[in-house]
């Protein structure tokens, strides 16, 4: 079997490495075990059910769901599988809602969220998705472990052909309408709000619905986002310690002003309409120059000396 050569995968799709990574959690314990480990569970949970594709609720598809049973109780290990395709709208703050529903509805006791991806897709994500994940099992770590058995030779050359294509690079196609709109909405930024320092837009996607602002402070560890399909207007800190961070800043809020933690971030949300990006700009300019005046707001929230103070105590 060492001397196997086979054809080049040009394009490995995700469907491809979901079905060969069902097919070694079902045909090999110590695949099974080396997925336990990854997520941080015992060893002696014994696989219960896989399943791909599920979208049982409105908070979205989970690829590979798992559920295990141990001595202290069960765990579903939810895996999004990525080659290389851009992310949805909030995809792992929607997995972590999917594995709080299951916990509510008596399906497992605990959940973990995993990414499987090439180990640099992981790498490149901001703190914003990377916040919700549990763990990284690379495509890099299961290529390694099959390497030790020769009977997988051909599964291994599949995950080996998925870096490569990754490392070819996911190529952006922009989107009219989109780029449209960045190109209108900079121009207001930059001549009506020019604090603000939007960067003039490069090539945007039509999942481009995030608005990234530089770094008020700290390198990029306190921005500004504009999640105009419904999140809102954002400050956004990076920081281990954002249920703290949250008591500490609430004396400072203003009163259209939450803060969301989440594992590694806290965000201090002003919630605001969700715009329409592909209407005809002049009507939805008063929208936009809202959206711009309230993160300016954030922006002065940010700037204020002692709200700066507890925000350099946690970053």
């Amino acid at each position: 079997m060492a001397n196997l050569t086979f054809d080049t995968i040009i394009r490995v799709e995700e469907i491809v490495t979901d079905v060969l990574a069902m097919d070694l959690l079902h045909s090999s314990q110590d695949f099974f075990s080396k997925v336990l480990a990854v997520a941080g569970e015992p060893q002696d949970l014994k696989l219960v059910a896989i399943r791909r594709s599920i979208a049982d609720t409105s908070l979205g598809e989970t690829d590979i769901e798992i559920v295990a049973s141990g001595s202290n109780g069960s765990c579903a290990i939810l895996i999004e599988n990525k080659v290389r395709a851009p992310l949805m709208d909030r995809q792992f703050a929607r997995y972590r809602m999917r594995g709080e529903a299951g916990v509510q509805e008596g399906k497992w006791t605990r959940f973990r969220v995993l990414l499987m991806s090439p180990r640099s897709y992981f790498e490149a994500l901001d703190a914003e998705h990377s916040s919700y994940i549990d763990a990284n099992l690379s495509y890099e770590e299961v290529s390694e472990f099959l390497g030790g058995y020769p009977e997988f030779a051909f599964k291994r050359h599949v995950f080996e052909s998925a870096i490569t294509d990754f490392r070819k690079g996911y190529v952006k196609s922009a989107d009219v309408a989109m780029m449209d709109f960045y190109k209108n909405y900079w121009s207001v930024a930059s001549s009506e709000f020019p604090q603000l320092r939007m960067p003039k837009p490069d090539i945007v996607g039509k999942d481009g619905s995030w608005i990234y602002f530089p770094g008020l402070y700290s390198g990029n560890s306190v921005r500004l986002i504009h999640k105009f399909k419904g999140i809102g207007c954002e400050l956004a800190i990076a920081t281990r310690n954002a249920e703290s961070l949250g008591e500490a800043l609430l004396p400072y809020l203003e009163p259209d002003m939450m803060v969301r933690p989440t594992k590694s971030m806290a965000f201090v949300n002003v919630r605001t309409p969700a715009i329409n990006h592909t209407l005809d700009f002049e009507t939805i300019r008063p929208e936009v120059v809202y959206n711009l005046q309230t993160l300016d707001r954030l922006r002065n929230f940010a700037m204020n000396k002692d709200v700066r103070r507890c925000l350099n105590k946690v970053i």
